[in-house]
């Protein structure tokens, strides 16, 4: 079984890893009351380069609906040649807090 590491819960942009990396889950809670925006890019220091996954947790949000306020995304162990950064975008409100687990 392989193990991995996490980035902690982050709530704002954050170097996840600067080096290649094996992306294997993303977790996301909406904190705030605005809609977010959560991506991961395959970048070391910036939100550029690749993007490897998006989320949009929205406030309110009804469990038939597509909107969501909490999820976690499987990436399957992806690879990021150059790195991973996340990114979370509030625009107003408290935003999200999120963890990255790679390997």
């Amino acid at each position: 079984m392989q193990g991995c590491r996490s980035s902690g819960v982050q709530t704002a942009n954050h170097v996840v890893s600067a080096q290649r990396a094996q992306l294997m889950s993303i977790h996301a809670q909406l904190t705030g009351t605005a809609t977010t925006t959560v991506k991961v890019f395959d970048h070391a220091s910036s939100a550029s380069g690749t993007e490897l996954a998006r989320i949009i947790l929205t406030p309110n949000a009804l469990p038939v609906s597509n909107e969501l306020t909490c999820i976690e995304f499987d990436m399957h162990g992806v690879i990021a040649t150059n790195g991973l950064y996340l990114s979370i975008s509030t625009g107003t409100g408290t935003g999200a807090a999120v963890s990255v687990e790679f390997a």
